[in-house]
């Protein structure tokens, strides 16, 4: 079967073995036996103790990791890793990185601070580094930016 992979730097879920597939309104756990190469953000899987008949029964369901689970990036970022983290722009807390929003033109940073929300570019231009052990991405935007 073809798992999806809803990130936009699927590369970090190419070695993953297992997978919480949610049918009728329940996750049930399912080791792989087989796993082809990362085609874009397609992954060919083969579910253990599962025939390709019964595979089919799954087509459509929504497929989770738990947290735990989730690789770390060894540099750089996928939208689920920092969720949560803290966003800088110099010394300065900007707010917290809620969401990652897949956009045609770029994704964007949702960054909430009490009741104000940002939308920022997730751009290369913008982020300054990123400090996973402390959960701190910093940014250097344009002047202005937070003022829109």
């Amino acid at each position: 079967m073809v798992l999806y992979i809803d990130s936009f730097n699927p590369q970090y879920f190419g070695e993953i073995e297992s997978v919480f597939l949610e049918f009728n309104r329940e996750l049930i756990p399912f080791f792989f036996t087989e796993r082809g190469k990362l085609k874009g953000k397609k992954l060919i899987i083969k579910l253990e103790d599962v025939s390709a008949e019964e595979a089919s029964r799954f087509v459509g369901c929504s497929a989770y990791l738990p947290e735990k689970m989730l690789p770390v990036p060894k540099e750089g970022f996928y939208d689920k890793a920092i969720l949560g983290y803290t966003a800088y722009q110099g010394n300065k807390a900007i707010g917290s990185i809620t969401d990652v929003v897949e956009n045609s033109a770029q994704n964007l940073f949702i960054i909430e601070q009490r009741e104000k929300e940002y939308l920022i570019p997730a751009v290369e231009a913008f982020i300054q580094r990123i400090e996973h052990p402390e959960k701190i991405v910093y940014l250097e935007l344009p002047e202005g930016l937070l003022d829109l």
